[in-house]
């Protein structure tokens, strides 16, 4: 199920194709999910051609030296 968040102060949109993806996103680059609303999408199912799995995918965070 397709889920829509919003930043809270600045009004920003990003859309995700599931919520897991969504949480990972507001926790990681969002600054934590009590930042953003997090909205189900009616009607759809996620990203046609997309798998319906959770993909974790490593994020490395890059050190300026």
């Amino acid at each position: 199920m397709a889920v829509k968040i919003t930043h809270l102060a600045s009004g920003q949109q990003v859309r995700f194709a599931n919520a897991d993806g969504a949480r990972r996103y507001a926790e990681i680059m969002g600054g934590g999910v009590d930042k953003w609303r997090f909205t189900i999408v009616p009607g759809d199912s996620g990203t046609p051609g997309m798998p319906a799995a959770v993909v974790n995918v490593p994020v490395w965070r890059t050190v300026a030296r």
